[in-house]
């Protein structure tokens, strides 16, 4: 079965905020995606667009030319990149980078070798389907650790998509490719 995401229009109280794609990477220019009031809902907006939770940069997600095209048309504000970062400032939003733990890469390889202290049960599901995994890793600050597991692969899958608050994202690329990520511990609302 294959699943479809539906992208309704955005009826939030607060501005979700994206700039001028013009950083190259990848083939594609990418933007920011952020939340000039509300970290919760910009993770709801994203999650839409079918970003990648381990992608949240502590303030902003990086998002495609094409997931630009999309936020714009359910309801994300276009803006000039000084005027983003000046209203995220303004929230009290904006962060430095050295201010939030970025993930680093544990390993990754074919998804029959996934060791198994990282097969939680929500990705058992996925493994006999999947072509691959990647293994991340932060600490933060406090001190406290996080772990992302991902599996991907391109075959079609049912994949669940109202997990998110429990630590369980999916997600679908436009070229219908698929990967599903468990968070431990699951996120708090404002990470």
């Amino acid at each position: 079965m294959i699943l479809t995401i539906q992208i309704w229009p955005y009826g939030g109280r607060m501005a979700i905020l994206v700039d001028e794609a013009r950083w190259p990477w990848r083939d594609t220019y990418w933007c920011h995606l952020v939340s000039d009031t509300d970290l919760v809902e910009l993770h709801d907006f994203a999650r839409q667009l079918g970003c990648r939770r381990v992608g949240f940069q502590g303030d902003h997600y990086d998002i495609d030319i094409v997931s630009r095209e999309q936020a714009i048309e359910i309801g994300a504000e276009a803006v000039g990149s000084r005027e983003l970062v000046r209203r995220l400032k303004a929230a009290g939003l904006r962060l430095r980078p050295s201010q939030f733990a970025k993930w680093e890469l544990s390993s990754r390889g074919p998804a029959s070798e996934l060791p198994a202290s990282q097969r939680s049960p929500e990705l058992v599901p996925f493994l006999d389907q999947a072509e691959g995994y990647f293994a991340l890793h932060r600490k933060r600050s406090d001190g406290t650790a996080s772990r992302a597991t991902v599996v991907f692969g391109h075959d079609p899958v049912d994949l669940p998509i109202e997990s998110g608050d429990a630590g369980l994202f999916a997600r679908i690329d436009r070229d219908g490719g698929w990967a599903v990520e468990v968070l431990d511990p699951p996120p708090t609302p404002q990470e």
